[in-house]
């Protein structure tokens, strides 16, 4: 990764975010783009300067915005990380997944409240949306996590898709990156996809074939859902990030749909790193 965007409201879980994405810049060398979207009923980005005038309130809160993001610099300049700032005027969540697709980035590291505050994440109600149509990976980040930053156990869910194969990759160069100890690919059988574990295994060893981690673990889980599944693997064996493939589509033909991602953002406080397809 050369660049991690983080989207920001100034929130505490906002905060955790923006703290990840520096040490991950950190320990990769890349640069920080602190982005924040502010919502405004005015067009401001046409107004002249002396229209501006006309809406003193506006105007300290983007002062005050604009503050916040110096804040942000100051605090990755001072862990010796390059970082740039952007301020967006926004209608919804929609024009913001848009604006965000404009700025030029290969990853992305989001705050989120979870199952508390799905609804409230910290770019607001529509945050679902910006999940599943950014073309980049995006990692949710629910709590403060633990410095120096690392991820030793990553857990990758997949269904083996043939269309997966390029997610997997980029979730092992991710743990390259982050210097992790063990990758671990689980396929999860529920009673609606039933194979015997025998021919589940079969393919997970040809869908792994293409790809190479010193410790790279396969994992046959059986349960009721897949989320369920996915959870008390990652809880078992104390993982410290889940990676999914998302589609970021309804396609009831994939077996991971747009929604899986979204549950594990909900029901777990892990990171999840959403990968799409």
């Amino acid at each position: 990764m050369n660049k991690i965007l983080v989207p920001t409201d100034f929130s505490e879980n906002a905060g955790f975010a923006a703290d990840t994405a520096i040490a991950m810049a950190h320990k990769t060398n890349s640069q920080v783009i602190f982005m924040h979207g502010f919502v405004t009923w005015v067009d401001w980005a046409h107004l002249t300067k002396g229209k501006e005038k006309m809406y003193p309130e506006i105007h300290a809160q983007i002062q005050a915005a604009d503050k916040s993001l110096d804040d942000l610099l100051a605090k990755a300049a001072s862990q010796g990380v390059k970082a740039v700032k952007t301020l967006s005027f926004i209608q919804d969540g929609r024009s913001l997944a848009k604006r965000m697709d404009e700025v030029e980035h290969d990853f992305m590291v989001l705050g989120s409240h979870g199952i508390d505050g799905f609804k409230k994440y910290t770019l607001g109600s529509n945050t679902s949306k910006i999940l599943r149509l950014s073309k980049k990976p995006v990692l949710v980040i629910q709590k403060a996590l633990a410095m120096p930053l690392t991820f030793k156990h990553i857990v990758f869910a997949s269904g083996l898709e043939p269309d997966t194969h390029n997610a997997f990759e980029m979730l092992i160069q991710f743990a390259q990156s982050m210097g992790a100890e063990n990758v671990h690919l689980i396929e999860v059988t529920t009673p609606n996809n039933f194979q015997p574990t025998s021919k589940v295994r079969e393919e997970m060893k040809m869908f792994v074939a293409k790809h190479h981690f010193p410790k790279l673990k396969l994992h046959n889980v059986n349960h009721f859902s897949i989320e369920a599944g996915i959870l008390e693997f990652v809880k078992e064996n104390n993982a410290d990030l889940v990676g999914i493939a998302n589609h970021g589509r309804t396609d009831i033909s994939s077996l991971f749909i747009e929604s899986i991602p979204e549950n594990l953002v909900k029901y777990s406080d892990l990171p999840v790193l959403s990968i799409r397809v």
